[in-house]
């Protein structure tokens, strides 16, 4: 069959990761085509597995009535001239623009993906209510809609029209071979001495990176180091943050690297002090790469840490969780190295790729 998978950005997080795996995997048997916007590294990987491109140049996250026009009728185009068995909607943008496009197209099955709802990141409340209208008309024009964690689909239930469509699969993922420590932590350019925090993620602010940033002055660890790999709007702010809480001699801002997950043995310790979280890949890569887990108790997270089982859950928000959290886990009053095995034997158990592409392919043939 020939399916269309459209999401509005082409950078790589987790909503890009998502698309790349289900559009590599479904192109071994399928004619599979992605959408999206500008030419960043989601681009760069599907070409380079074989997938084929179809650039929208105004296609983008932010709001502008011409662009967003101009992107509706070039969408319209584009899926009367390629004519998929089914189209699947990634983001909340695209998921509204294509929904409406999709139907005027006469496409017979539109499936919509949600990684999140808009509504949960800090807006005006008109904002809100326009993002949940929105919502809305995805639910009235999608056929199907994918909830990626079970959170997803609880937190839809003031809008049935779209929990009566709504099916929950879970994310899955494959296992890349992670670097030892020792060579993690050389390209990282940390200390082996050093007890070592990290994190992985787009500095956004609903990844809550400055309750991190405010947790390390309450840290009683001799000696530590946070190291953020990732970019973002908040890099700045970040700094500045560390400056004013006197921790700027012990974060290491990295930047984004390809690839990161590669990197995750030279941590001690992952820490994902989010506000929102639909799912969290990257958790599921320390899993698999057994990294003991400090994660905020928010969205699909729980679904994947259990507290004092498979990690550490703290609430959204509490620097100072968050620092007592790391102390614990340092002080010993946690097994890091118990709670890093279980997290790897559930992630393989419960989070497989193929899995996921299996309910998906279902989804897809109906």
């Amino acid at each position: 069959m020939k399916i269309l998978i459209a999401i509005t950005k082409s950078n790589f997080g987790g909503a890009q990761r998502y698309v790349y795996d289900i559009a590599r995997s479904l192109a071994l048997r399928h004619n599979v085509a992605v959408i999206c916007g500008g030419k960043g590294l989601l681009v760069e990987k599907l070409t380079s597995a074989g997938v084929r491109v179809i650039s929208i140049p105004d296609l983008d996250r932010d709001v502008s009535v011409g662009k967003d026009i101009k992107v509706f009728f070039n969408l319209i185009k584009i899926l009367r001239n390629e004519k998929p068995d089914a189209l699947m909607l990634n983001s909340s943008k695209i998921g509204g623009v294509g929904s409406v496009a999709g139907r005027i197209a006469r496409i017979k099955n539109i499936i919509f993906v949600s990684h999140g709802w808009a509504w949960n990141e800090e807006r005006s409340t008109m904002q809100k209510l326009v993002i949940r209208a929105l919502y809305g008309t995805i639910g009235l024009c999608s056929h199907k809609i994918i909830a990626v964690s079970q959170a997803i689909y609880n937190q839809a239930s003031f809008l049935p029209i779209l929990q009566k469509k709504m099916i929950v699969i879970r994310h899955g993922i494959d296992e890349v071979p992670p670097f030892s420590k020792t060579k993690a932590q050389e390209l990282l350019g940390v200390s082996k001495k050093s007890f070592i925090i990290g994190s992985i993620a787009e500095l956004h602010p609903i990844k809550g990176f400055s309750y991190a940033v405010e947790a390390l002055k309450f840290i009683s660890i001799p000696d530590f180091q946070y190291v953020i790999i990732g970019d973002g709007e908040l890099r700045d702010v970040l700094k500045r943050e560390a400056t004013d809480f006197g921790v700027s001699d012990k974060i290491l801002f990295k930047g984004f690297i390809k690839d990161a997950a590669q990197y995750l043995k030279a941590f001690d310790v992952f820490l994902l002090p989010s506000l929102s979280e639909a799912f969290g890949y990257v958790l599921a890569e320390a899993g698999l790469a057994e990294i003991p887990v400090i994660a905020t108790s928010v969205g699909g997270v729980p679904e994947i840490i259990k507290d004092g089982e498979t990690g550490i859950l703290v609430r959204p928000r509490q620097a100072k969780e968050i620092a007592n959290a790391l102390n614990a886990l340092y002080d010993g009053k946690y097994d890091a190295k118990k709670l890093a095995s279980n997290l790897h034997i559930y992630v393989k158990k419960e989070f497989s790729l193929d899995r996921m592409i299996s309910e998906t392919e279902k989804i897809l043939l109906n």
